[in-house]
């Protein structure tokens, strides 16, 4: 498996790359980036009217970008740190949930390598005495799956709750994050460390590579002409 850090990338182009690394999928990867900019990512099939505060994201310069993946709404900044991990379908477990519980134990296993004790919540959460720190969202093809979550760094929960109009019901209490665990939040390139020797444990040898040509073009093509459904909000 290759990882590929692409360090802060814009929320338009984080989605195109997601789209991209599944529909060419031909090798298992794991890429890291963070956003540069505040934005609410939609899931697949949720409402925005119904989820967003349209006037709040428009007065605050947040993006709205709708994801390949389902599930909730959610909104993420630099205070976030995302994998996107994509594998053939025979490398995780059929069921969904138990897919769910393979990636979500890498996740666990790379908040281990930073001192913090993590736990899964099914289907997809990870919680921090009792507190939600990450959570992760699915796509499928015939080919591969597609997992990918945020590693929540540092977290303005008003800000949140300004972005959102939560309509789900929560069974954790609330957000918690890296710097409330430890006191302070490691550099990027250790988060990044543990985050791949994680994923290393579960999925065996990662190493770091780049995106290939084709997928760049096919990133950069999308981006472009927007064949993926992105939202900007004006």
């Amino acid at each position: 498996m290759r990882y590929i850090d692409l360090g802060s990338v814009t929320p338009e182009y984080s989605v195109c790359v997601d789209k991209v690394i599944l529909d060419l999928y031909s090798q298992d990867m794991l890429v890291i980036y963070s956003r540069d900019r505040p934005c609410v990512s939609v899931g697949r099939s949720q409402k925005i009217d119904d989820t967003v505060d349209l006037g709040y994201v428009n007065d605050n310069d947040i993006a709205v970008v709708r994801r390949v993946s389902g599930g909730s709404n959610i909104y993420s900044d630099s205070g976030q740190l995302t994998y996107s991990l994509i594998v053939s379908r025979d490398r995780l477990p059929a069921s969904r949930n138990d897919s769910f519980a393979a990636v979500c134990g890498a996740v666990v296993a790379a908040l281990k390598e930073l001192g913090i004790d993590g736990s899964h919540k099914p289907v997809n959460d990870i919680l921090v005495n009792g507190k939600k720190i990450s959570g992760g969202a699915q796509a499928r093809n015939k080919k591969a799956v597609l997992q990918h979550g945020s590693l929540i760094l540092d977290v303005d929960n008003d800000i949140v709750r300004s972005s959102l109009i939560d309509t789900k019901k929560r069974t954790y209490g609330g957000l918690t994050s890296v710097k409330e665990c430890l006191g302070y939040i490691p550099s990027r390139e250790r988060i990044v460390n543990a985050i791949v020797s994680g994923f290393s444990e579960v999925f065996g040898n990662i190493e770091k590579g780049t995106l290939t040509d084709e997928e760049k073009e096919k990133i950069e093509e999308i981006s472009a002409l927007l064949l993926v459904q992105v939202v900007h909000v004006q």
